[in-house]
């Protein structure tokens, strides 16, 4: 779903777990689809997470199109089933970037982009 708005690039990053690599695989490879309807209604689209196994690092990407994403994203957190999937995806990541309070994954500064 569109929810209007320019399109913002979004790039993110958060440790992982070496002994929750496999679990995290999992869980992606067979996304609830709850989950994936939320970040739909969220603005969200192609989203991609990348996994560096060398140094336990995730990299994500999206596009947000909205005008708002702070409430987009407080309202997709609110889902009690996104609730449940980020109970179980948590424990496998590890904040890099202190102060972020609930959140685990750091925005990243956008610094090259060619269309």
């Amino acid at each position: 779903m569109e929810n209007g708005g320019p399109v913002t690039r979004i790039g993110a990053v958060v440790g992982i777990r070496p002994e929750s690599i496999e679990t995290y695989r999992s869980l992606h490879a067979n996304p609830w689809p709850e989950v994936l309807a939320a970040n739909k209604l969220a603005g969200r689209s192609n989203y991609s997470i990348f996994l560096l196994p060398q140094r336990n690092l995730l990299f994500s990407y999206y596009e947000y199109r909205g005008h708002d994403r702070a409430a987009d994203a407080a309202r997709t957190a609110s889902d009690p089933v996104v609730q449940e999937w980020l109970a179980a995806c948590r424990p496998c990541q590890v904040p890099l970037v202190e102060g972020l309070g609930d959140r685990r994954w750091a925005d990243m500064e956008p610094v090259f982009y060619q269309e």
